[in-house]
């Protein structure tokens, strides 16, 4: 199942991310102004940190006790969809009043190098509701084993829809005010969405089961919900903090250029999002029986995997820097090594596997909430340093060195405690097949003036390299079994 589900998610999200490209590579930096660009970036960092204090842990809460809620009530699950959105829907109003009473300090911090920002702040309030609301859902279909649905609205629908309001602001059908309120109101869609579905598979309930709720598990969901917030906040911190300082030290437009190189070593992330949705209910159910042969399996499985695949979008990015910064305005130039580094980053975190989610399912979750404490303040600390000197580069070489130093922690943490590990001889033989296929790769002349073919030659020999020779050393059960289906289904159709 989770072989199953994790590749129709992966296909998903790599169709989205092709949507995305066009649309943040292609089509905001040649159709819209640095500035315009920056403001998209902007809300929806801003947004996707508010919204972890408004639900105060409340994702992961959902996944960790949601087998405990659906003992004897595999229906209505005693209500904790009912729940979670109150809590959610409290959180939520509670944020919206210290963000109106904020906007003073932010119109003193950003007004003169990001006014924009100013002018388009209370969207904040309509784009935190559909924020807060998507988040439950998909918390809630991943518990259900469905993630496939969560995976289609946020990956493929939210950037199919951006495209569509791009082109109609290209075309003048709208003014940028109406494309600023458009691009919110898809947020609210989602969301309705993902809750039009849950009824139609009947699993929508706003009932809440209060006598299920006892003293004694309020205050084990509370409890959880306080430990696993930091966690939460630190993980949205290092996606989005950056983007919020450079807009505030920097300006919008740097926020643009920033953008776009950390858009595109985002590809690396994928595997691991797809692989987390479906894996950590899993991981939840087996930390019930104490069934530490499955985590290990699940650790190793996803670690391989993901670090496979994150190698190899890693070179084939790298490969074809040159031409991919060609295609973009000279502005944007400065991207390159943001590319690098952000890049970096990722393959460190998708390499340790789901460590963080086997430790937010476990008693010792804890340990994750400490540790992201610290990334949540070492993350400020270096881009507070680096960008001051190195500009948006530093804010990349920031991320770099805080996922690299906290997967470590945690990796050692679950050696430690619980005998845990996700790394064999094939994880070496993985980066190494990275160096070889990179080498090849830029033995080839450049095909100038048609950056077009050179990508596609310089991609082919990565592919050519990497693939039958990870093939051949079988680093990955899931990925030979999938290449072997591909091939049966070919020859026999």
């Amino acid at each position: 199942m989770i072989r199953r589900q994790s590749l129709q998610t992966s296909a998903i999200s790599y169709l989205g991310v092709g949507l995305g490209y066009i649309n943040v590579v292609l089509l905001f930096p040649k159709l819209f102004e640095p500035e315009q660009f920056g403001l998209t970036r902007i809300l929806i960092a801003v947004v996707g940190v508010s919204a972890q204090f408004a639900l105060v842990g409340l994702t992961n809460t959902i996944i960790r006790f949601f087998p405990r809620f659906k003992e004897g009530d595999e229906k209505r699950h005693h209500g904790i969809l009912g729940w979670a959105l109150m809590s959610g829907l409290i959180g939520t109003m509670v944020l919206a009043l210290v963000l109106l009473v904020a906007k003073p300090w932010v119109v003193s911090e950003f007004q003169d190098k990001s006014g924009l920002f100013v002018n388009f702040y209370y969207l904040l309030f309509p784009l935190l509701l559909f924020e807060i609301c998507t988040q439950i859902f998909a918390s809630y279909t991943r518990a259900l084993y469905l993630s496939v649905v969560n995976v289609l609205f946020r990956e493929f629908f939210l950037r199919a829809a951006t495209t569509l309001l791009i082109l109609l602001y290209q075309f003048h059908v709208i003014d940028f005010q109406l494309f600023m309120q458009l691009f919110v109101g898809q947020f609210g869609f989602m969301a309705f969405g993902l809750a039009a579905y849950l009824k139609v598979v009947g699993r929508f309930s706003l009932h809440i089961n209060r006598s299920f709720l006892t003293p004694t598990l309020r205050k084990e969901l509370s409890g959880f919900r306080l430990f696993t917030f930091l966690s939460s906040i630190s993980t949205l911190a290092l996606t989005y903090i950056d983007i919020i300082m450079i807009t505030s030290m920097m300006g919008l437009e740097q926020t643009a250029f920033y953008s776009v190189g950390f858009y595109m070593a985002a590809l690396l992330n994928i595997p691991k999002q797809a692989l987390t949705n479906i894996s950590l209910p899993v991981v939840s159910d087996a930390w019930q029986r104490n069934d530490t042969e499955t985590i290990q399996t699940i650790y190793t499985k996803t670690s391989i995997n993901q670090l496979l695949l994150g190698v190899l979008i890693f070179v084939g990015l790298w490969s074809n820097q040159a031409n991919i910064f060609q295609l973009l305005p000279e502005a944007y130039s400065g991207g390159k090594w943001v590319l690098f580094f952000a890049a970096l980053a990722r393959l460190a975190d998708v390499g340790f596997g789901i460590n963080g989610g086997i430790i937010t399912t476990s008693k010792l979750y804890r340990f994750d909430t400490y540790s992201n404490f610290v990334l949540l303040v070492v993350t400020v600390l270096l881009n507070l340093i680096l960008i001051p000197i190195y500009g948006i580069v530093g804010a990349a070489i920031a991320t770099a060195i805080s996922l690299l130093s906290f997967n470590v922690s945690k990796f050692i943490f679950l050696r430690v405690k619980f005998g845990l590990s996700p790394f064999s001889w094939k994880s070496l033989a993985a980066i190494v097949l990275g160096f070889a296929s990179f080498g090849v790769a830029s033995l080839l002349p450049n095909q100038s003036p048609s950056l077009i073919i050179d990508m596609v030659l310089r991609s082919l020999i990565v592919l050519a390299v990497f693939v039958p020779a990870a093939l051949v050393l079988n680093l990955s059960e899931d990925l030979t079994k999938f290449l072997k289906d591909i091939l049966a289904h070919i020859k026999n159709s």
